[in-house]
């Protein structure tokens, strides 16, 4: 499992038509280390979903799997893959590995089953410029179990089929901030459009936080609080992940 406190970090690398958009990603970060030791020709990156370059994933993590090709190393012991693990979190700031295990294809096609049916947990911090009032926070707290209609948002509309997909909303809890800004904490079904489900995509997803409470509403900040993912490992060998318990960066 990985987590990604930048937001300014794609995934995977960021190409448009030959230009690289950022520096660095998640896939690079974690298997440029990795890849010193396994040695393979050529690697292949799979991840259980995946978040916005602006999102950070945090909680317990996300499940993700790195195939090397051809690999001149294969045969490694745990004690080995928890060291790789402890190299990695060492050399950056931007994400973190924790769990890091060798699997096998049964594993991999585990990490897509169900996606949809998993639930996620995030934390949005929501700004309305107008300002907002108590019965407004009320009224999204009481919301649960929403069913949600969100066609295919208009900035990958160039590369997705249109679409209109149903996905449920089951809790959410506004917690006030000032006359502006409030924090958001919902659970969701996985693949809910979070920011489109605030500010409503120009009225592309039905209903909206921003129709429910009356006001203009737009989102500043989100994080991927957890991914109900099962249950993970450890690391074992103490490396500072997990002495920390990553408790700083959340």
């Amino acid at each position: 499992r990985y987590n990604k406190y930048s937001r300014e970090l794609p995934q995977t690398p960021w190409i448009v038509e030959g230009e690289r958009k950022q520096s660095t990603s998640v896939q690079e970060l974690l298997s440029a280390i990795l890849n010193n030791t396994i040695k393979a020709q050529d690697l292949k990156f799979s991840s259980s979903g995946r978040e916005d370059v602006d999102v950070r994933c945090l909680g317990v993590g996300r499940p993700f799997v790195i195939e090397f090709i051809n690999p001149r190393h294969t045969l490694l012991t745990q004690t080995q893959v928890a060291v790789l693990q402890c190299a990695v979190n060492e050399s950056t700031h931007l994400v973190k590995l924790r769990h890091l295990q060798i699997v096998d294809k049964k594993d991999v096609k585990y990490l897509k089953e169900g996606e949809e049916e998993k639930t996620k947990t995030y934390c949005a911090l929501c700004l309305s410029t107008q300002g907002y009032n108590t019965a407004a926070l009320d009224k999204l707290n009481e919301l649960s179990e929403v069913s949600v209609e969100q066609k295919t948002p208009l900035r990958v509309l160039h590369r997705r089929p249109l679409a209109t997909r149903t996905r449920i909303v089951h809790t959410i809890t506004a917690v006030p901030i000032d006359l502006h800004y409030f924090k958001l904490y919902l659970m969701t079904q996985a693949g809910t459009y979070i920011k489109k489900f605030i500010h409503g995509d120009l009225g592309r997803t039905n209903p909206n936080l921003r129709q429910v409470i009356g006001v203009d509403l737009d989102i500043v900040a989100l994080d991927v609080e957890t991914g109900h993912w099962g249950r993970p490992g450890y690391c074992g060998l103490g490396c500072r992940e997990c002495r920390s318990g990553l408790a700083s960066k959340m």
